[in-house]
């Protein structure tokens, strides 16, 4: 006559809360892992903010004098005392434009076609020189274009706003770049919910952008 075994089944026991284990490991191991695809992700967006921010600094450092008045994709040069005066680049960079702007009625574009900028020449006492010559608004506008398109082409929002605490209107003047990804908005506003930060440069809870100071 056989005798019954106490331990039938435990093995079979074990084996199950084996596996058990082993899913909630691999569960949290595949959290860690979207976690930190996510934060590669970000890092890489943030590198790229910083070269949009480097490039256009450079270029407001470049144009300290580049003033304009207007919006969308029309500007008239102006002094920096005129009213409504406004940095060309800031006034570039916040405008509906992409790859090209009206400076004084004249295209300025990032290909330099049919501007100032395209490569067509004249003879001028037996030299070749430009055939249009370019103001500081157009080269200005130009060289904002160029870096809008770097940042629409890597999926970042910019804008270039005067950073809270300033009240002059002025490049020279503490003038900071915005820059923002995924559904942020790069601007300062208190009543956005989407807005990169308040108007006190203070960042919002979730946003995901940058805020620079170019002087």
């Amino acid at each position: 006559m056989k005798q019954m075994s106490h331990e039938q089944g435990v093995g079979l026991i074990e084996v199950l809360v084996a596996v058990l284990l082993l899913s909630i490991a691999v569960l949290g191991f595949s959290a860690l892992q979207m976690r930190a695809i996510g934060a590669t992700d970000e890092s890489l967006v943030r590198t790229k903010s910083l070269t949009v921010v480097r490039n256009l600094a450079e270029v407001m450092r470049a144009y300290p004098e580049a003033y304009v008045t207007g919006s969308g994709t029309a500007f008239t040069s102006a002094a920096p005392s005129d009213t409504g005066a406004i940095p060309t680049i800031q006034a570039v960079i916040s405008s509906t434009a992409t790859d090209t702007v009206k400076i004084d009625n004249k295209d300025t574009s990032i290909t330099g076609a049919n501007s100032c900028l395209s490569t067509e020449v004249k003879t001028v006492d037996g030299k070749k020189v430009a055939k249009k010559a370019c103001s500081i608004n157009q080269l200005a506008a130009r060289d904002a274009l160029m870096v809008k398109q770097l940042a629409i082409n890597s999926d970042i929002a910019v804008g270039v706003v005067t950073c809270p605490g300033t009240t002059t209107q002025a490049i020279q003047q503490q003038m900071c770049v915005v820059t923002a990804w995924n559904d942020t908005k790069a601007i300062l506003d208190d009543s956005d919910p989407k807005a990169c930060a308040n108007a006190n440069g203070i960042y919002k809870t979730g946003s995901h952008c940058l805020i620079s100071e170019a002087y």
